[in-house]
């Protein structure tokens, strides 16, 4: 395009001096010339739309400097408000119930948790106690069933040593009788001796195996009763645990100090939810009364839009004004571009003179136009 722009400038040069005195037809140079009405045109849109935006953007910058001080106080106020209101509401983001999951939980069950906590903190001490006595009785149970093995181990015992016994009372009464000559005068001693002593050892047969028999039974009964009692308190256990597992599921925590954490936050961020409520508030109330400011001096809904972003960030006036500043330049740049795009016209049409280029000329001027319609369409 530029190449094409300075031949341009040249042969209007030469044909101001008159030293142009024929023209050189041929096909390359048609193509370089559509080439270039093309780029051409593309940025003369573009130029011009460009320009249209800084009218546009200059009517409300003209606007906006003529209003009045009063006018201008009442705006830089409000804004000054929305900005404190911005800044106090980002710092509290982060400390926001409804941006902490973990707290959000709580939103649901705020009412109930302080009794919750309580609660569990029961259900929790349950759990210890039935825990607790579930291991005292697993060892009070096996205790028994070591008794139970020493009592059946002296039963065992007492059945052994009272064979033993009767067999040597057994010898006894065969020794006696056998000596019953020689100890014809004391035999009844002896036999007498022999009598009670069986009775008496029959007596404390009969008493040790008894308590034996009492003890076995009792161990059998305690060991029952031990099982019944583990038994009733796992139930217990695994009712409370169960319980337990599922209000802390419930609530996303895995301890009670986690849930007391929790809801202490919980208390403390709710004061920031009311105070970023508030900021939010302000902020709507400034950007409305921007508004009908704004609107009460006849700025449309795009213009109202760039104010309150000038507002809200002062140096994005200064650059509107920047932009507005380069209207005259962008203006001369939209001249020439009309002026080159005329002349290419000229050129190509001095091509549609000839009649070796008279139908080229008219079908790439079609295609042409068919393009400039695309383009300008997607731009």
């Amino acid at each position: 395009m530029f190449s094409w722009f300075n031949q341009w400038l040249k042969y209007n040069r030469r044909r101001s001096r008159g030293t142009v005195t024929s023209t050189k037809y041929d096909s390359n140079d048609i193509d370089s010339l559509f080439e270039s009405l093309k780029s051409t045109t593309l940025k003369l849109h573009r130029q011009e739309e460009q320009l249209e935006q800084i009218n546009s953007l200059k009517r409300v910058v003209d606007m906006y400097l003529e209003l009045d001080q009063k006018t201008h106080n009442q705006l830089k106020n409000y804004a000054v408000l929305y900005r404190d209101s911005v800044d106090e509401k980002t710092k509290l983001k982060a400390r926001l119930i409804r941006n902490n999951p973990a707290l959000q939980r709580l939103v649901e069950y705020e009412e109930e948790i302080p009794t919750l906590i309580r609660e569990l903190k029961s259900v929790e001490n349950q759990i210890h106690i039935c825990k607790s006595n579930i291991e005292y009785l697993r060892e009070e149970k096996e205790q028994l069933i070591e008794d139970r093995e020493t009592l059946i181990g002296g039963y065992k015992f007492l059945k052994v040593f009272t064979a033993v016994f009767l067999l040597v009372l057994g010898l006894s009464f065969v020794l006696v009788i056998t000596m019953l000559q020689v100890l014809r005068n004391t035999l009844w001693i002896y036999v007498g001796s022999i009598i009670c002593v069986f009775m008496v050892f029959i007596v404390l047969l009969i008493i040790a195996k008894d308590r034996l028999e009492k003890a076995l039974v009792k161990n059998e009964l305690l060991q029952k009763k031990a099982a019944k009692y583990i038994q009733k308190y796992q139930i217990h256990y695994y009712q409370q645990q169960s319980y337990l597992d599922y209000e802390f599921k419930k609530l996303d925590v895995d301890s009670i100090d986690q849930l007391e954490t929790y809801f202490e936050r919980y208390t403390k961020n709710k004061v920031h939810e009311t105070k970023y409520d508030t900021y939010v508030n302000n902020m709507m109330i400034s950007e409305n009364q921007i508004s009908e400011i704004l609107g009460n001096n006849q700025f449309n809904i795009r213009g109202i839009e760039r104010i309150q972003e000038w507002l809200v960030n002062p140096h994005k006036l200064e650059e509107a004004k920047s932009i507005v500043s380069s209207f005259d330049s962008v203006n001369k740049q939209v001249d020439v571009l009309k002026i080159y795009e005329k002349d290419l016209y000229k050129q190509i049409l001095a091509y549609g003179e000839v009649d070796q280029y008279k139908d080229m000329i008219a079908g790439r001027l079609e295609e042409y136009y068919q393009w400039t319609e695309r383009a300008l369409d997607r731009s």
